[in-house]
């Protein structure tokens, strides 16, 4: 029998380094004879700067990463002989480079749980591929500092890295369960109690520990460095429940948040202490494979990747991996949509066809709305169980999953047909946190933009490929339409979000709907040619912003100083950022300089920590109010009404997308709402309808809600809004709203005040001598937003420019009761007295 191997060893030339000759040497799997134009470009690109110690690599999704990250792998293993790790995010990821290494005759072993490492990974054999938990945990088997011989590498390679950044946050998470262990998450909530008494968020603190509170609050980093002990002491006694985290945190709770929420008590480090993992921190190879996302300032803050690097990603023109989607906006389109009912229907109808359907929601809660047409993925393994039945073709749905916008792979049949329902926000503690602290700004808009992307990115999966995508939901559609958010989207997503925008617009009817997704599904050739030519017509060089980079190194920089007890280099490193002005979101900026307050609070300058906070705080007013308040900053006076108007339609791409927003907001002017929800949907309808309005109430000191009209009248809103229709207003009850107006009078000693409140109906105590102030009935609450509705449904739909449309709203506005001038008469009646 002839012998191969003898003969290939033989005729065995010197180990090739260069990735395309690697290529050009592998066995090549049925339907594979080269590489794509852009895998060799970055290949090539990549071996010239392939001693640089980080190197971002971007590709479209299906663009072939996996197998470049391989080619960059062996090139390493076979140029240095030393071990190269390449990390994917799951274990389904894990499985699918495995296969692919296989396929291509790349030598490769899987990481085993419970096995030392492989002798092959070890004497340079073969690359290892495992999941980012894997490196990162506790009781690594790769080595922590400080703990013995770490296992050294030549490379690391980070594929999907910008799916890595939640999985790597969860390695240095620690959650106390509120069901599960609930004496000790009580114990350390408890810790608390008083910090949050003398910041008047007692009440919100105790509904949340008893569980009727969804909120998440965070413990002042004053008082949770007054307790760091206390803290240490208790999980110490259960430091074998948190085996893979504590020992990755007990030496650095001072560098951790604190949250506490209804489900758990949660340590949380500021950013991850990569550095605790020897194996990732001296790699002399770090290449982080990524989608092309707009943003990758997260590399730095979750890697401490150097900037210049992650500035110069390696990136390709060619649309290679771009595939072929048809994105349409139901909310969008000139007709009743009834989303749950449609919906359904043209998933089943997919799915009858044999064509795989997918259903993306935010949440479990949303998930179980679709559970009787949909099989609903629940936890890894169903997961994992449900995209292996659809790749596999055993299914075609509809299938759902919920907050699972990434590392899940649907290429060809095993999804036609992708529904994103809802605004992707995040669902763990931790970013449910961020997202309140930074509501309203433009690191949350970054983060929201690129889980839209990565959702989109689930169904087609390369060249070649193709899906039809449908955003459903008013919030959704709502955020797609703001010419704000757009830039914050990849030059592909943009083009393909315009060509669906227009193809929405001419819509006429569910069954026209069915029917324009049917072209997709049958490769109408006109629906092929349109997407192509449109495609490369509007795809353009995506630009980073340089300022997002500076300002994720600083604080990447800021930390690790911290954490190497450099603390006057920690804090002006945040202060020189500040004052370069490099930090424009003012969220942003009050979060930079309450890192800087909480560092010097742990280094013992409390005044300093205190100057900080009333800095922080004046900026974002969703982060720690100081122990002492600053002073209250006035609104300015509003301009005029039908400009700030016209000025908020004119910010939306597709000007129903305002009217979304606006549907959004007012479906929380309810009695059920929370006191929260019903608050903030008050001020930004009086936004919405050209007015200023601001939210303080600070342990009674000002009012709930308050709005400026621009003729200097400040009205002066106390929203008793989950009150029952039989009860008047009591005495105690005004007394509010009479110390709200006394605040009011002190902050805008030139302004008129009208005093209001939200209530049932506008009845009275006798006690409560409320004859002159008003009250804002339901029936007068549901009157402004049906005339708040038709005016802006009126102008969202005309056709005309930024300047017509201020003489038209001007024009509108002369004969509506929405007119400021005749706001008041027309929404609010004074109390009358209880008889």
């Amino acid at each position: 029998m002839v012998d191969f191997d003898k003969l290939r060893t033989k005729t065995k030339k010197a180990k090739a380094i260069e990735p395309f000759e690697i290529f050009r040497r592998l066995p090549k799997p049925p339907g594979i004879n080269d590489l794509y134009t852009s895998q060799a470009e970055v290949l090539h690109t990549w071996y010239e700067r392939r001693n640089e110690r980080d190197v971002v690599l971007k590709l479209h999704t299906g663009g072939g990463k996996t197998l470049v990250g391989l080619l960059m792998a062996q090139s390493t293993l076979n140029e240095t002989g030393e071990p190269v790790l390449y990390l994917a995010p799951t274990v389904q990821l894990v499985n699918q480079t495995l296969e692919k290494a296989k396929a291509h005759g790349i030598p490769a072993v899987a990481y085993q749980t419970g096995q030392p490492l492989n002798d092959d990974f070890i004497n340079a054999n073969a690359i290892m591929v495992a999941t980012y938990k894997a490196l990162f945990n506790g009781r690594s088997k790769f080595g922590l500092r400080g703990g013995g011989q770490p296992q050294k590498v030549s490379a690391i390679i980070l594929d999907d890295a910008h799916v890595a950044f939640s999985v790597v946050r969860e390695s240095f998470t620690l959650e106390v369960k509120s069901k599960v262990e609930r004496e000790r998450y009580e114990n350390l909530a408890g810790l608390f109690r008083r910090v949050f008494r003398d910041t008047d968020r007692l009440g919100t603190f105790d509904d949340i520990v008893a569980g009727s509170e969804h909120g998440v609050l965070e413990v002042p980093y004053w008082a949770w460095h007054e307790q760091l002990d206390a803290v240490r002491e208790q999980l110490k006694s259960d430091s074998d429940k948190y085996a893979l985290v504590w020992p990755l945190l007990r030496d650095q709770l001072h560098l951790c948040h604190a949250l506490i929420s209804r489900n758990a008590f949660t340590i949380s480090s500021i950013l991850p202490l990569v550095n605790a993992i020897p194996t990732f921190s001296e790699a002399p190879r770090r290449i982080y494979m990524s989608a092309t996302i707009a943003d990758d300032s997260e590399i730095i803050r979750t890697f401490d990747a150097d900037t210049t690097s992650v500035k110069n990603a390696l990136t390709s023109r060619s649309l290679a991996g771009v595939s072929e989607r048809m994105v349409l906006i139901p909310d969008l389109m000139p007709f009743k949509f009834d989303l749950r009912d449609s919906i359904g229907r043209l998933v089943v109808w997919a799915s009858k066809q044999n064509l795989g359907s997918v259903i993306l929601v935010p949440s479990d809660k949303a998930a179980a709305q679709w559970s009787e047409i949909a099989t609903v993925a629940k936890g890894s393994r169903d997961v994992e169980a449900l995209v292996e039945a659809l790749q596999e073709r055993k299914t075609s749905g509809p299938a759902v999953f919920a907050n699972r916008y990434d590392g899940i792979d649907l290429p060809g049949d095993s999804c036609r047909l992708l529904v994103m329902n809802g605004l992707p926000s995040g669902t763990s503690d931790y970013e449910l946190f961020r997202a309140s602290a930074l509501y309203g700004g433009a690191t949350i808009t970054r983060m929201l933009a690129q889980r839209i992307e990565q959702g989109i990115g689930r169904g087609a999966r390369g060249s070649g490929d193709h899906c039809v995508v449908l955003l459903a939901g008013s919030d959704l559609a709502a955020w797609v339409a703001k010419d704000a958010n757009f830039q914050f989207l990849t030059s592909a997503t943009r083009a393909q979000l315009e060509m669906g925008a227009e193809i929405s617009k001419e819509v006429q009817s569910l069954k026209d709907l069915a029917q324009t997704i049917g072209r997709s599904f049958n490769r109408d050739k006109p629906w092929i040619e349109y997407h192509a030519e449109t495609l490369a017509e509007l795809v353009d060089e995506d630009t980073p912003d340089a300022q997002h980079f500076d300002q994720a190194a600083a604080e990447r920089k800021a930390i690790n100083l911290w954490q190497d007890g450099y603390h006057e280099q920690s804090i002006a490193k945040i202060e020189k950022l500040i004052a370069d002005e490099k930090v424009r979101d003012p969220q942003m900026r009050g979060w930079m300089e309450q890192l800087a307050a909480r560092i010097a609070d742990k280094w013992g300058h409390g005044d300093r920590a205190e100057d900080l906070q009333r800095q922080a705080y004046a900026n974002n007013r969703n982060l720690l109010r100081p122990k002492v308040r600053p002073p209250y900053r006035p609104l300015p006076i509003p301009g005029a009404q039908e400009q700030s108007i016209a000025r908020q339609i004119g910010g939306y791409r597709l000007r129903r997308g305002f009217l979304q927003s606006f549907e959004d907001t007012v479906a929380n002017l309810h009695h059920a709402a929370t006191s929260n929800q019903f608050e903030q949907a008050l001020a930004e309808l009086a936004i919405m309808i050209g007015l200023s309005a601001d939210r303080y109430d600070l342990n009674g000191e000002g009012p709930d809600v308050l709005w400026l009209l621009p003729s200097r009248v400040g009205v002066v809103i106390e929203a008793k809004s989950r009150k029952k229709e039989k009860n008047a207003l009591t005495k105690e009850e005004h007394g509010q709203l009479l110390v709200a107006a006394e605040w009011f009078a002190n902050n805008y000693p030139k302004y008129a005040c009208v005093r209001v409140s939200v209530h049932p109906r506008n009845r009275a105590t006798k006690a409560a001598v409320a004859g002159a102030s008003h009250a804002l009935t339901y029936e007068k609450l549901a009157a402004l937003v049906s005339d708040a509705r038709a005016l802006l449904t009126t102008l969202c739909e005309s056709q005309l420019s930024i300047d017509e449309l201020v003489a038209e709203c001007s024009r509108l506005l002369v004969r509506s009761p929405l007119n400021a001038d005749r706001l008041v008469d027309s929404y609010f009646v004074p109390f009358e007295e209880k008889e």
